[in-house]
């Protein structure tokens, strides 16, 4: 049997403006060790956003006031969703 070799299809590559930075940059971890000193929570983390590392590196958070439990429950996000535990 006479085998051809596949081609494999070249994708484009992705353009700049699209493309996510791995998060890293000093402010991000300056503002990653504020937080867990603190025991803050953000929706940032928690949603696991692709934009932490953008928002972080220009030294912006949005927190969750009731701990790491939100109330609603919007189907895109991945923070978990019940009734803040109290005290």
């Amino acid at each position: 049997m006479d085998q051809q070799p596949q081609k494999l299809e070249v994708r484009p590559r992705l353009p700049e403006w699209l493309k996510v930075k791995m998060p890293g940059s000093q402010r991000y971890l300056e503002l990653q060790k504020i937080m867990r000193g603190q025991r803050l929570h953000t929706v940032c983390e928690e949603a696991h956003c692709p934009n932490i590392g953008e928002c972080w590196d220009r030294g912006t958070a949005t927190f969750m006031i009731l701990g790491d439990i939100c109330t609603r429950s919007c189907r895109y996000c991945a923070v978990t969703t019940g009734r803040p535990k109290e005290g």
